[in-house]
């Protein structure tokens, strides 16, 4: 199966099993990704976190320490972005030589970044399973297995980057201005969006905005790009 029509069949299913125990555990995991960016915001521009947290019903925060408005503006936006951005690098480690630790890697970052910073029961087993699938599937010495889990996992947490922005950031504002849905959204939540509004005085929405935006155009060119690869690697062969 060419990559471009593996990375659309991942995509189907994780739509189609978008709210079933099934999709969860790949959603906590973008969960992660969302704190670790923020994180990682902070430790570059900021003065590093002292924890973060991440729970079953998709929820999470990252307790961070910004040292200036410009940090506290980097950090915010760093959540959704780097996301999406970590998901999309591991599609593109997957196509060198790195190919083989994405995964080791990655249980290895999750592991140690849960115990260290961790706040809760829940983000160090959930993170201890990660690790433990992750070495019974390099025990099995199945590569092909090895490509599927790490199109699956980087696919579905893109997925679920451009999902959350699109629902819990953009859809909220406009539900929270027309009241379209009674109920949902009663009160103004305190997301990244809503944050960067009280600094830069920009509508949520248009932040919720920007990030779709990025996000899809970032997703897009990983997918073509895969395309293109496996175009050039045909050319090879029948050369």
């Amino acid at each position: 199966m060419k990559q471009t029509g593996r990375y659309l069949v991942i995509l189907a299913f994780v739509v189609a099993f978008w709210n079933t125990i099934v999709i969860k555990p790949l959603k906590i995991f973008a969960v992660f990704l969302h704190e670790l960016g923020h994180s990682l915001m902070a430790v570059i521009f900021g003065n590093g976190i002292q924890g973060f947290r991440i729970n079953l019903d998709e929820s999470g925060y990252a307790l961070t320490l910004p040292k200036s408005e410009f940090s506290a503006f980097m950090i915010a936006n760093g959540g959704y972005l780097g996301s999406v951005l970590f998901a999309l690098l591991i599609l593109w480690l997957k196509r060198t030589a790195l190919k083989k630790y994405i995964l080791g890697a990655s249980a290895i970052l999750l592991l140690g970044v849960s115990i260290a910073y961790g706040k809760s029961v829940f983000t160090i087993i959930y993170a201890a399973i990660f690790a433990g699938m992750i070495l019974l599937l390099y025990m099995l010495h199945n590569e092909k297995l090895n490509d599927w889990v790490i199109d699956i996992i980087g696919v579905a947490s893109a997925a679920y980057a451009i999902y959350d922005t699109f629902v819990d950031t953009i859809l909220l504002q406009i539900n929270l201005h027309f009241n379209l849905i009674p109920g949902w959204g009663a009160s103004q939540p305190l997301t990244d969006a809503v944050q960067l509004q009280k600094m830069t005085h920009v509508p949520a929405v248009v932040w919720g905005i920007i990030w779709l935006v990025i996000a899809c155009a970032a997703f897009y060119s990983t997918i073509m790009h895969g395309k293109r690869s496996t175009a050039a690697r045909g050319k090879k062969k029948a050369a």
